[in-house]
């Protein structure tokens, strides 16, 4: 399963943008799916691209659905080790 990742746009050139991760780290991405991306806002990215605009609400609401598949997945391991 591919889980895209959460960013926010920090700045547009022509059709690529620079993003900042969650976790901080600034990539440069294609923005030509969304060519209506401005900065601030929060995207999902897949393989490069950038494919959503997210309301910062669905921020929260990602991170708690990520956060409690990842419980799912260590209890998931646990019984089967």
């Amino acid at each position: 399963m591919c889980l895209p990742l959460i960013a926010t746009v920090q700045s547009i050139e022509g059709g690529l943008a620079n993003v900042r991760l969650l976790e901080g780290e600034e990539v440069r991405v294609n923005a030509g799916l969304q060519p209506d991306v401005t900065v601030g806002e929060y995207v999902l990215l897949d393989r490069g691209l950038i494919i959503e605009v997210i309301a910062p609400e669905q921020v929260a609401q990602m991170l708690e659905f990520f956060t409690e598949l990842t419980e799912l997945w260590s209890k998931e391991d646990a019984a089967h080790a």
